[in-house]
């Protein structure tokens, strides 16, 4: 059997539950496209200690084999991370220029607002913040708050796996210089997970031409970017941007 033109990978963030990024599906689905929507390891489960003792490279590990099952059935793949998925994107698109087709980067972590994170003035404590406590509390971040009441992300995190989202960032943005993929980046300048200067660091930071690289930006919303108050204005630009992909004429090209 023939494989599809394309198909999408959806990746969520650290923390959450599969509803973060559950909003993108439906339109993509409405376009035709295949859809794949791990759950990443240490997520899912009834309690943040499934999150003890995971680290980055089963988030890339489980991007990975949800990106082959996709690409079983499709000859490229469009992947969208967001938060913590955004760097799983990252490291997939550097592994895999020749079949992933582009990234759609949706407050992808790379430089991170705490200060216990690479590049900030307190990152030597982390190590001993992870000595100190166990869990860190990980409170819903919404600019409007009847949309909070709906948050079903772990409420915590054990800090082992926080110091991993750590290393994590740092290691994706290492990796950055290797990407070549047609990417979107979109950002809140109101985030206060993801600092503004990520949009810098990833459009300055991938190899991708000029031309195939684009930043939007939103002025309201807070880190939950797909269920926050500009949800609706984010999934449309998405799904915009992934309809442009899979025109015939890309394709003709992806595949010339």
């Amino acid at each position: 059997m023939s494989r599809r033109p394309y198909g999408v990978l959806i990746l969520h963030g650290f923390t959450d539950s599969i509803d973060a990024v559950g909003r993108i599906e439906p339109p993509l689905r409405a376009l035709g496209l295949p859809t794949c929507m791990p759950v990443l390891r240490g997520h899912g489960a009834d309690s943040p200690e499934a999150l003890r003792g995971v680290t980055w490279h089963e988030w890339v590990s489980d991007g990975e084999t949800a990106l082959q099952d996709l690409l079983a059935g499709v000859e490229k793949a469009i992947v969208i991370g967001y938060s913590m998925g955004g760097l799983v994107a990252i490291t997939l698109a550097a592994q895999h220029p020749d079949t992933i087709d582009s990234i759609v980067l949706a407050a992808a972590v790379v430089q991170i607002e705490s200060p216990f994170a690479p590049g900030r003035p307190l990152r030597f404590l982390a190590p001993l913040i992870v000595r100190l406590f166990r869990k860190w509390d990980m409170p819903p971040v919404y600019v409007d708050p009847e949309l909070a009441k709906h948050h079903n992300n772990y409420p915590w995190a054990p800090t082992d796996a926080i110091a991993s989202l750590l290393a994590f960032s740092e290691a994706a943005r290492n990796r950055l210089s290797e990407v070549t993929t047609p990417a979107l980046i979109l950002q809140s300048r109101k985030d206060s997970t993801a600092a503004p200067e990520c949009v810098d660091i990833i459009y300055n930071g991938i190899a991708t031409p000029a031309d195939k690289k684009r930043i939007v930006w939103f002025e309201k919303t807070e880190h939950e970017m797909f269920r926050d108050c500009e949800r609706d204005a984010i999934v449309g630009v998405i799904t915009d941007y992934v309809r442009e992909r899979i025109s015939p004429d890309v394709f003709q090209k992806a595949v010339s």
